[in-house]
């Protein structure tokens, strides 16, 4: 979490010596939002912009059950990733994998690309009232850049990942700090589990400006990481926790499908 940003002495002059219509939008712009204390996410509504996060009707994540789902019929998700070379950045939030162009996801006749990937601790969504340890969200966005599909795959601790192995030991520890390391690739198609069977559900972003209108897919099986890995992640600076809590349903269905 990054703490709110406070004006210097000298810019404190310089804006008392403004006017007051040129010092608002100054000050609008400090606004910040993160995890804990004062910027946590009952304060996100206050966020200029974020009016949704407290306001929308259709937010994410939310609690998932294998009983409390129906069957849905809804297309399944067609995957073509292809490989990237492994470039993070912590934006203070979370620690965000910036994809190569190239990869896609496909809905019938939609295709959306893959913009990043990233991770939250301890989990945004439950399965069966339970948190795991990690989720990593896999964001698609449209042909204008705006996201509209996002795969959500939980994490619990047990054998290496050996697609993320070089990357976590690499995570970038401080906001606004970047990690290439160096030769390191890898395929999205490897944070994704054998057996997709899959929970889908109408949501949104689970950060400001929390943007309604995303189709979701989280998958029902878990992913493994070993102990240290998650471990790595946990230990960053001011990102443990770094979860939304779950949102109302507020009526919406929430489809599973267990046979893909």
């Amino acid at each position: 979490m990054s703490h709110p940003r406070t004006l210097s002495v000298r810019a404190l002059r310089s804006a008392l010596l403004s006017s007051v219509l040129l010092a608002a939008p100054a000050l609008a712009e400090e606004t910040h939002w993160g995890y804990a204390q004062t910027v946590d996410p009952e304060h996100w509504g206050e966020v200029a912009g974020g009016a949704l996060c407290s306001t929308g009707v259709q937010q994410s994540p939310v609690a998932l059950s294998t009983s409390g789902a129906t069957h849905t019929n809804v297309q399944a998700p067609s995957f073509h990733y292809g490989t990237s070379q492994v470039r993070m950045v912590n934006n203070g939030h979370t620690v965000q994998f910036n994809y190569d162009v190239g990869s896609t996801l496909r809905l019938g006749n939609q295709e959306y690309k893959l913009a990043q990937f990233h991770f939250h601790t301890p989990s945004e969504h439950t399965q069966n009232g339970v948190h795991y340890p990690l989720e990593v969200h896999l964001v698609h966005t449209d042909a204008a850049g705006t996201p509209r599909v996002v795969v959500g795959v939980l994490i619990e601790e047990g054998l290496v990942n050996a697609a993320l192995f070089t990357a976590f030991r690499h995570l970038p520890r401080h906001e606004g700090e970047t990690s290439t390391p160096l030769g390191a690739l890898i395929n999205a198609s490897a944070l994704l589990p054998f057996n997709r069977a899959f929970f889908h559900y109408a949501g949104s972003l689970t950060t400001p400006p929390c943007s309604e209108g995303l189709q979701w897919f989280v998958m029902k099986n878990p992913i493994h990481l070993s102990d240290s890995q998650i471990a790595a992640f946990e230990r960053l600076p001011h990102l443990n926790p770094n979860n939304r809590p779950v949102q109302p349903l507020n009526g919406r269905d929430v489809g599973l499908q267990s046979a893909y």
